[in-house]
């Protein structure tokens, strides 16, 4: 018998008991309270979870239940939804020490120190000699840069307990972190003499040590605090993570395997199976998660979510799934069920139903920072970059250690162009994740964007020892190699790459930048043809392939890759507005505003969108609805371009007010200096004004940049005649009349033309 899925059954028949009798709530929730004891003595801590929770339903300020529901969460791994817990009980009982110490710890591992603070000297009020909450303030203090007072407040806590080992162990640590070596060092050695035969002193000593880059000492004490008790738990992890840091992962097994093989917990059962992971080990790991799945203890669903991730990654995809079913058949709300669904649904193409699953999994845990995550991930593939990164930085609120949501973040500014924001949070990702690889390319990408190829090759080659093969550095590899103008390196870099991870898109994009520069056009349509084939389902390679079609001057195949994207995701805004651009292509204006009239729904803050909306409104001669857009390109940007532009000359035309028109030429002449139509503009807004030796320079500058256009042309012949230069216009009226008989303002040029020659 499956004697989990009983304890389930057992809990969820006195819920329905519970409700179906409307029994008295007060007499409801302390059931549930004694549910839970009982699944918490079992070690069945997931089961706990939902008695505690329903203790709390029907009482919120059940402050007994919110304690016990922040131990279970803890236990379970949900050090968030404890957080919450633990302060909200702590509020309720204001007189339990063991609740106000439990909240202070959760907030100080959630690195809000000064509410820490206040819960440590809310328990010191109860109970003012306590030397744990007096250490627990003291870290506080050092989170908040109180160096001195934190010292100050472990002294005393020595004072109150002077033959107390671990306070000296802190004391070492205050020190270490004003500075204070050698007194640091003192202070870590007299916890050590006081207590030769206890394993933290020799852990805080050898992390000293290890810290202070003396690996050799370090591990001595690691070792020998093994000796003393070989089962200890964080011993085993301290040698295990020393071992693990340092270079030497392979000798870390033994002490990962004690982790797992000391009971019940599932979390190092699970933490060797990643263990073994991370040296590809599969089978090994695999093994490990195969047991755990079938054990039915408390860490059974976690296992087989991690199993369904092992499937897909080697395209099993129907074994995954069958997994993750398992687990939401026996409980439909499980939120890591859940995202792992939808990430599995996202890898099969199908991103309705992986926003679905992932929205529910966020739902059924509100403060899950994983699931954030994946939908700024998602919102990324459906081509919404402020939605991305809005839930970005929701994800980073909700835990401020996942340096992954500020690589992403990271990425983003650099799409926008915003280098400073973008090194900030590469370098804060790297700060919190030694190594971490995904943030070094970010930082060498920068480097590769300001052309500082000197500072970006250390970091990508840097990365190739230990990662020969990663399709993420391969990329970056090539992009770098064609930066120096290594072009045989670098697209043996992508090829590489491609060859790993055949949907490596920057090393696909890489690949078709260089065919199209080498003229080598077959070749990049066979990329492109093998993406609409092969990756039916992916936004982003669709997209690209799309692009390439463009490229190509295939706008035909352009289009219908397009609608694939729109097919396998109805709200993406670049597949709109390729479209929209194709269809401008072919002058079909109609067909391109209804595209960009979808853009500027989806994109609302896109000043690019509303201008271009605009553009095509005025072409159809709806100039009410077209300023109404450029008027709100300019809200969004007020140095967009052309919308200032074209609202420019829309007063002209329209006899408005001369110095609002000149205002807004102004603005699009600082932001495209060059650009021949936004001369023109200028210049004839002086022009208007009288102004003619302002108005000849732009006249000019637009006829250089545009010599084939009539308009331009005939403008400055007028300007030469306002300025009394007759040889000047004859010939600029001469040469727009033959570069076209019959352009809007012909028939004034020749008249023009005719007064000159009389």
């Amino acid at each position: 018998m499956n004697h989990r899925f009983l304890s389930v059954s057992i809990a969820l028949a006195l819920t329905i008991a519970a409700l179906g009798c409307s029994k008295d709530p007060e007499v409801a929730k302390r059931e549930f309270v004694k549910s839970g004891d009982a699944f918490m003595a079992a070690g069945k801590y997931r089961e706990a979870v939902i008695e505690y929770s329903n203790a709390v339903q029907q009482d919120q300020r059940y402050g007994e239940a919110r304690s016990k529901l922040t131990q279970a969460q803890m236990k379970t791994g949900d050090y968030v939804g404890a957080y919450q817990q633990a302060v909200r009980a702590a509020d309720l009982l204001p007189n339990d020490l063991e609740a106000q110490f439990t909240a202070a710890q959760l907030l100080l591992r959630f690195q809000q120190f000064s509410d820490a603070k206040s819960r440590a000297e809310k328990g010191l009020a109860l109970a003012p000699k306590n030397v744990n909450l007096m250490i627990l303030r003291a870290n506080a203090m050092a989170g908040l840069h109180d160096i001195d007072d934190a010292v100050a407040e472990v002294e005393q806590a020595i004072r109150n307990e002077p033959e107390r080992a671990a306070t000296y162990a802190n004391l070492g640590q205050m020190r270490l972190i004003r500075g204070d070596g050698k007194q640091a060092e003192s202070a870590f050695r007299k916890a050590v003499e006081l207590a030769p035969d206890r394993v933290e002193p020799r852990l805080a000593l050898g992390t000293f040590y290890w810290a202070a880059g003396q690996p050799a000492p370090a591990e001595e004490q690691f070792s020998k605090a093994i000796e003393i008790d070989p089962k200890n738990n964080l011993a085993n992890r301290a040698l295990a993570l020393f071992f693990i840091g340092s270079g030497r992962a392979a000798k870390a097994e033994p002490y990962l395997r004690a982790l797992a093989d000391a009971g019940p917990d599932a979390t190092a059962k699970l933490a060797l199976a990643d263990y073994y992971l991370g040296l590809r080990r599969r089978d090994d790991s695999r093994k490990v998660l195969e047991e755990l799945a079938a054990s039915g203890t408390d860490g059974s669903a976690a296992a087989k979510i991690r199993l369904a991730g092992m499937g897909v990654s080697i395209g099993k995809r129907d074994e995954a799934k069958r997994l993750i079913d398992e687990v939401l058949a026996k409980n439909p709300k499980d939120a890591d069920a859940l995202l792992a669904k939808g990430e599995l649904l996202a890898n099969q193409g199908d991103i309705a139903g992986s926003l679905a699953a992932i929205q529910a999994a966020r739902d059924a845990r509100p403060q899950f920072a994983a699931a954030q995550f994946a939908l700024g991930r998602l919102a990324l593939i459906r081509g919404k970059n402020e939605e991305a990164r809005a839930a970005f930085i929701e994800a980073l609120k909700l835990d401020p250690r996942l340096a992954q949501a500020e690589v992403e973040l990271a990425k983003l500014n650099l799409t926008a162009n915003q280098i400073e924001p973008a090194l900030q949070m590469a370098r804060s990702a790297v700060s919190k994740i030694s190594g971490y690889v995904e943030a070094q390319i970010v930082l060498a990408r920068i480097d590769l964007m300001k052309g500082d190829t000197a500072a970006a090759e250390p970091l990508i080659r840097g990365l190739l020892p230990a990662l020969p093969n990663e399709p993420v550095v391969l990329a970056e590899l090539g992009q770098l190699e064609l930066q120096l103008g290594h072009r045989p390196a670098a697209r043996a870099a992508f090829e590489k790459a491609v060859h790993k991870r055949s949907l490596q898109l920057d090393a696909v994009a890489g690949l078709i930048t260089m065919d199209l520069q080498e003229k080598h056009a077959p070749q990049a349509r066979a990329r492109a043809d093998a993406f609409v084939t092969q990756a039916a389902g992916n936004p982003v390679a669709l997209l690209l392939a799309a692009k390439t079609y463009v490229q190509l001057g295939d706008l035909a195949a352009a289009q219908r890759t397009a609608h694939l994207v729109l097919k396998a995701d109805p709200s993406n805004s670049d597949a709109y507005a390729l479209l929209g651009d194709t269809y401008i292509s072919e002058r079909k204006t109609d067909e391109a505003l209804a595209q960009y009239q979808h853009v500027v729904e989806l994109r609302p803050t896109s000043a690019s969108a509303h201008s271009t909306t605009g553009i095509l409104l005025q072409m159809q001669g709806k100039n009410k609805e077209a300023r109404a857009m450029y008027e709100r390109a300019l809200s969004l940007d007020p140095n967009s371009a052309m919308a200032a532009n074209n609202l420019a000359g829309m007063y002209v035309k329209d006899g408005g007010n001369l110095d609002a028109a000149l205002d807004f030429a102004r603005r699009a002449k600082a932001a495209l200096p060059d650009h021949p139509a936004i001369n023109d503009t200028l210049g004839w807004i002086y022009f208007k004004k009288g102004e003619t030796a302002l108005a000849v320079p732009p006249f000019e500058q637009s006829v250089q940049g545009s010599p084939t256009n009539p308009v331009f042309r005939y403008h400055l012949g007028l300007a030469y005649v306002a300025a009394g230069e007759p040889q000047k216009a004859r010939a600029s009226l001469e040469k727009a009349l033959a570069l076209n008989a019959t352009f809007d303002g012909a028939a004034d040029a020749k008249q023009a033309l005719a007064k000159l020659n009389q």
